[in-house]
């Protein structure tokens, strides 16, 4: 028991000298018992005084752990709880003569990787610690090509962690290797560039698109929600920080193609139209039962409406003597079995109830071939054309309505009527024009606004919007 005791002691002044970096200590603990660092792999800490030797950066301690046999130079090799080495603390911490002497020990321990799958280069990287990026590299050059577990590369982490100065180095070391610049992560499938633009760091993407290899993956590199890295900005919200980087992506296209430059009717052309085609397609999922439920019963009663006509079809074969005054069954003079009757007494009405009944059931129709088929309505065009026929269904089955009471209306009322008639056709239609109408603006109001020319957006904003300086990022300049 009193051994026990005596090395519980012993062990906790070596973690004291440790984090206090007293080498006298060290030594004088050395002499008393010889084995007291091979002790440490059956202690309760998770941090071996390594670990926090070199986390702190008290080189001398550190150099002197290292320096005793049998067990010194394989402290270098032991993994705290989470199977971090000494080399991956004092690379994050940046204490560039401590990194040196842990990879003099055990260069190997460059490649070894803690739970989330890091090296030490990562450490250094995501804390900006250059010299330490560069002893790392000049010890294992291959290290800067590991990935972490989910396929990011330590480019990724210097974006992540807002690093230039690190990705600058980093890029430096690999400008050759265009398939690792343009590396993406397993989870989102983002290159650096994506997840530059999606951050918003405005000197990250100046430098990221001064590198050709970038560029050329800019446009035709996707991640997988279907977004080019140039694309992306398009669907983040939008702050003084997007027009800046839309502006910087604006001057790289026209750089790598003088076609498309902001004078140029192709360039506001491509990008009208490449805005027209995302939109929000929740409501058609939220709401397609419902609109097949609407759109077959109106295709239904439209069918028979034609089938079965308003004042039903003449039971046998009738001359126009036999009828009473109006009725006129045409060149033949007679009027067959099996067909409307209106017709020979209110043409013109007749042919304009069929016309409006004909064009609600072609257009429900239209909207049950849509729902079935696939039809890519996430498309802003493609929408506005389902909404278009959506609302000529339902509309020219009020006016099939409205033409069929009127047709079977007594002679005596349907001036009255008529009147009434008037008043609700031309209130119907002209709802029926503003919600085409709505619906439209809502389409090109969006791309309209967001790809009109600097000119016309300076001359619509209010003066106190004017000449509001890009580089105003907080909330106070804008209240000044």
């Amino acid at each position: 028991m009193e051994l026990r005791r005596d090395e519980d002691d012993r062990m906790m002044r070596l973690y004291k000298a440790s984090s206090e970096g007293c080498v006298a200590t060290l030594n004088l603990l050395m002499e008393e018992d010889p084995l007291t660092l091979s002790k440490l792999s059956v202690n309760p800490f998770g941090e071996t005084p390594l670990h926090i030797s070199a986390m702190l950066g008290h080189l001398n301690f550190t150099k002197q752990l290292l320096s005793h046999n049998p067990k010194g130079p394989k402290l270098a090799e032991e993994l705290d709880f989470h199977r971090r080495s000494p080399l991956h603390l004092a690379s994050a911490e940046g204490y560039t003569e401590t990194v040196q002497a842990l990879i003099e020990a055990n260069k190997g321990m460059c490649f070894v990787r803690d739970e989330d799958g890091k090296i030490p280069l990562h450490y250094a990287a995501m804390r900006g610690r250059l010299q330490v990026i560069k002893l790392l590299i000049r010890a294992e050059p291959k290290s800067i090509l590991e990935n972490l577990n989910e396929g990011e590369t330590v480019l990724h982490l210097c974006v992540q962690y807002n690093q230039l100065e690190a990705l600058q180095m980093l890029v430096g070391s690999v400008k050759e290797n265009n398939e690792f610049l343009n590396s993406k992560d397993q989870k989102c499938g983002n290159t650096i560039l994506h997840l530059a633009v999606m951050l918003k760091q405005i000197e990250t993407i100046k430098y990221l698109v001064s590198i050709p290899e970038m560029i050329r993956g800019a446009n035709s590199i996707f991640n997988k929600s279907g977004y080019s890295a140039f694309g992306m900005i398009e669907h983040l919200p939008k702050d003084f920080k997007c027009v800046e980087i839309l502006n910087i992506i604006q001057d790289v296209q026209k750089h790598d193609n003088p076609e498309l430059s902001s004078c140029s009717w192709k360039y506001w052309w491509s990008k009208f139209i490449n805005h027209l085609k995302t939109y929000d397609v929740d409501w058609i999922k939220d709401r397609s039962g419902a609109l097949m439920i609407v759109a077959t019963v109106i295709a239904t009663m439209t069918f028979q409406a034609a089938l079965n006509p308003p004042g039903g079809v003449w039971q046998q074969n009738t001359n126009t003597t036999e009828l009473s005054h109006g009725f006129d069954c045409g060149k033949e003079d007679r009027c067959l079995a099996g067909t409307a009757v209106l017709p020979n007494l209110h043409r013109d009405e007749f042919i304009r109830f069929l016309a409006y009944d004909t064009t609600a059931f072609l257009a429900s129709l239209t909207v049950i071939f849509l729902l079935i088929s696939g039809f890519p309505v996430k498309f802003r065009l493609c929408k506005w054309f389902f909404n278009l026929a959506i609302c000529i269904a339902v509309t020219f089955t009020a006016l099939t309505f409205m033409e069929g009471v009127y047709l079977v209306l007594p002679t005596d009322i349907k001036d009255l009527v008529y009147i009434i008639y008037e008043g609700l056709f031309y209130s119907w239609n002209g709802m029926f024009g503003i919600v085409i109408l709505l619906h439209t603006i809502r389409m090109l109001y969006e791309p309209v606004k967001k790809y009109c020319p600097t000119w016309l957006i300076q001359i619509t904003r209010r003066p106190s919007q004017i000449n509001i300086p890009l580089s105003c990022k907080s909330s106070c300049c804008l209240a000044g």
